[in-house]
């Protein structure tokens, strides 16, 4: 890492007890992981320019959000503290409204399924699946794709991811759900999107 940069990482738990819930886990992590912001602290000045990568981990009824954040700029991990508190309320508002407008895809048995590792050229980034499910060796989040055990055809095919915006594949009471969603919004502000204020 360059002498400039560091990083800053985080455990954030979410309930997952219902189906939903996990979706919406889900959601926030797919939103967050490869989102770049440069922000500024309103009492200062200070600006800092922040990328955030995303894993996760199932713990029972608890959905852990692997957050990290690298960051170039002074060291300031109070203030990308606060900014990423900020920026994960209103993810979690994003992800709640793309939920409210899910269709779903159907679902499969975990047991009728088997997860592969892709090459680079057929990954899909549109297609959200946990890391836990993924095999040895695979790249995560998008480094990976689920198969029929019968049949050996990609579940969900090509053709369904191509009709929504966002796929996602939720593990919940031994089977694979799967529910379409739409593409996240654009940034509204098109003089400059990423330039956020921190309230501090």
């Amino acid at each position: 890492m360059d002498k400039d940069k560091w990083e800053a990482a985080w455990e954030i738990a979410f309930a997952a007890g219902t189906l939903d819930e996990l979706l919406i886990a889900l959601v926030v992590r797919d939103l967050v992981h490869g989102a770049s912001f440069d922000v500024e602290a309103e009492a200062d000045g200070t600006e800092l320019a922040l990328d955030f990568f995303a894993g996760d981990e199932l713990d029972g009824e608890t959905y852990q959000l692997l957050l990290s954040a690298e960051v170039a700029g002074d060291e300031k991990p109070e203030m990308v503290r606060d900014f990423t508190e900020q920026m994960l309320e209103q993810m979690i508002d994003e992800a709640e409204g793309l939920v409210e407008q899910k269709t779903s895809l159907g679902l499969r048995s975990l047991e009728g399924l088997v997860f592969r590792a892709v090459p680079e050229d057929e990954e899909r980034w549109d297609f959200v699946v946990p890391d836990w499910l993924a095999p040895d060796g695979a790249e995560v989040p998008f480094g990976f794709r689920s198969y029929l055990v019968d049949g050996d055809e990609a579940w969900p095919p090509d053709e369904a991811l191509d009709e929504h915006g966002r796929v996602i594949l939720v593990p919940f009471a031994g089977a694979a759900h799967l529910f379409g969603i739409p593409a996240p919004a654009e940034p509204e502000d098109e003089e400059d999107p990423n330039i956020l204020p921190v309230h501090q």
